[in-house]
């Protein structure tokens, strides 16, 4: 399902602008979201693909950042939001993310967008409509066209490219929270380092780590196990 296009004055002779924008982080439990953003000029979408664009799930960990060297060097320009667990845990995700996606608009001023929906496909024209409202009170010019769709780092280059520049960040500093707190895997519930980790710290402390999203039920479960009658 997706919105209705958002249309202003042609662009005329001005250069196309299209920015992708994914996010990396948001199913973790350990860790930050990273919201990315890739600008590139209208027609460049078989270079991007050419250079391995394309949804970072996909691509091998040690290739992207090659990758992502190729892509910054045909870019216009690109952008990262970096949200961490504080954050995450006093709002919602899914206006965290509307929130970042407005201020990479507003950064980087495309003519049009391409984004991965961060909500269910019955929620895109709600998701739409509260971004334009979004953008409308800060006066951030609106793009001539929003393109909101699942599973748009498969379908768009731009998009992977903004796929892999979310990933390669947050990879970095989860590197760098490794070396600070101790091994946690990549931060996925669905890893038993993260939940191995977090049992250990509150074993030990009496708590959760400041890297920790607190509101997530994982979490619930170590703090209150349930009990094996």
């Amino acid at each position: 399902m997706e919105g209705p296009p958002l249309l202003q004055a042609p662009v005329g002779l001005v250069a196309l602008k299209v920015l992708g924008v994914d996010e990396a982080g948001r199913g973790a439990v350990i860790g930050p979201l990273v919201v990315a953003g890739v600008l590139a000029e209208g027609g460049s979408e078989g270079k991007l693909r050419s250079l391995g664009a394309r949804d970072s799930k996909s691509i091998p960990r040690e290739k992207r950042k090659e990758i992502l060297c190729g892509i910054v060097r045909e870019a216009l320009g690109a952008r990262v939001v970096v949200i961490g667990p504080a954050e995450i845990d006093r709002e919602s995700l899914t206006q965290l993310e509307l929130e970042a996606v407005a201020s990479l608009i507003a950064y980087l001023r495309p003519h049009e967008v391409v984004l991965d929906s961060p909500v269910h496909p019955k929620a895109i024209p709600g998701f739409l409509r509260r971004l334009v409202g979004l953008l409308g009170e800060n006066g951030v010019p609106l793009p001539r066209r929003i393109d909101i769709r699942p599973r748009a780092d498969t379908s768009s280059p731009v998009v992977g490219a903004a796929s892999i520049l979310a990933k390669v960040t947050r990879d970095a500093y989860v590197a760098y929270l490794r070396r600070r707190y101790g091994d946690f895997g990549w931060g996925y519930p669905g890893e038993g380092k993260a939940l191995e980790f977090l049992l250990s710290w509150w074993r030990e402390h009496g708590s959760l780590p400041p890297i920790c999203r607190r509101r997530w039920s994982t979490v619930a479960g170590i703090i209150s196990p349930p009990l094996d009658l």
